[in-house]
């Protein structure tokens, strides 16, 4: 049985394939007693919505978040968006799949990324920042995990490679920055660029779907960052500079920028605002970005409302 990709589901179609579950919702009926099981199916193309009409409790108490389904049913567009009312399911057993076959990753190719983000270290002059980097890039377990972990769990990069692939995308640009502003502190903008969002490798699972850890929901990648960096400053030969500690530290520490987007504090200082600046940019490019890919309809000068961006999104 060939598998139907979910980009490539149309409305009208019959289909039977197989797809892992992200998440799940039993839901009431408005009119009517009972309930219906809500179900986002997802596979490494894209995400659609299923629905399970009948004895969804049942479903409910046997389908979990992360197993792979099996279903039977038909496509429809409801309110503008794709959604497939399954007829019949079986939830795969273990052993059956590698349920990372079917996570979204990158199209870039990792070796190639890794490659420039290393050779942006290796341009940087600070000997103690330097150093603070090649504690974590010349640890190979960290470096997978590393080049593995999404960005995000929902909106910007949320597929494997996410995290390298944003991590790139932001010491580019701050490269670039740096160029273009020579009383920037380039070594400091480099380092803090790559070091930023490293806390997310703890943030993240992907095991089976991208979901949020305990230590993720609890700490939160800010937290776990400044914590491990800090810990890997402590463990080098040489001292580090308690000043360019507190800077670097205060980077991770404050790059989300505003109170209201969970940054524990503002940026103090210019490097710590570019490194916000630059990560807001590239996150928001990507949702744009992804936006626009998602809406392949040629016709339509709209995307739908876009939850992340909260707004709609002109496509011509």
């Amino acid at each position: 049985m060939a598998r139907v990709n979910v980009c490539d589901i149309k409305n009208g179609m019959k289909i039977v394939s197989k797809y892992v579950v992200n998440d799940k919702k039993l839901i009431s009926f408005k009119g009517k007693p009972g309930h219906f099981l809500a179900l986002i199916l997802a596979d490494s193309t894209g995400r659609i919505e299923g629905k399970i009409w009948e004895r969804a409790e049942d479903g409910n108490a046997l389908i979990n978040t992360g197993d792979l389904l099996e279903i039977k049913g038909g496509v429809i567009e409801y309110n503008g968006v794709l959604q497939v009312n399954i007829g019949t399911y079986r939830v795969c057993p273990e052993g059956e799949f590698d349920p990372r076959e079917f996570l979204p990753s990158s199209s870039r190719d990792t070796g190639e990324m890794l490659a420039e983000i290393k050779g942006l270290i290796d341009s940087i002059e600070n000997f103690h920042l330097k150093s603070l980097l090649l504690s974590f890039f010349d640890d190979m377990e960290w470096v997978r995990e590393f080049c593995s972990v999404p960005a995000a769990k929902a909106n910007h990069q949320a597929y494997l490679g996410g995290l390298l692939e944003h991590t790139l995308n932001v010491a580019r640009a701050a490269f670039a920055a740096a160029g273009l502003y020579p009383r920037l502190d380039r070594d400091l903008l480099l380092a803090g660029s790559i070091l930023h969002d490293i806390g997310k490798i703890k943030e993240y699972s992907y095991a089976r779907n991208i979901d949020v850890t305990d230590q993720g929901r609890l700490l939160g990648h800010i937290v776990m960052g400044v914590s491990e960096v800090d810990r890997r400053i402590s463990g080098l030969e040489e001292p580090f500079p308690e000043g360019l500690r507190i800077k670097v530290l205060h980077i991770i520490t404050s790059h989300h920028g505003l109170y209201e987007w969970q940054s524990p504090k503002k940026p103090k200082f210019t490097e710590a605002a570019v490194v916000h600046i630059l990560d807001m940019l590239d996150s928001v490019v990507d949702t744009f970005t992804r936006a626009r890919e998602e809406n392949t309809d040629q016709s339509l000068s709209w995307s739908p409302w876009n939850r992340a961006l909260e707004r709609f999104v002109y496509l011509k």
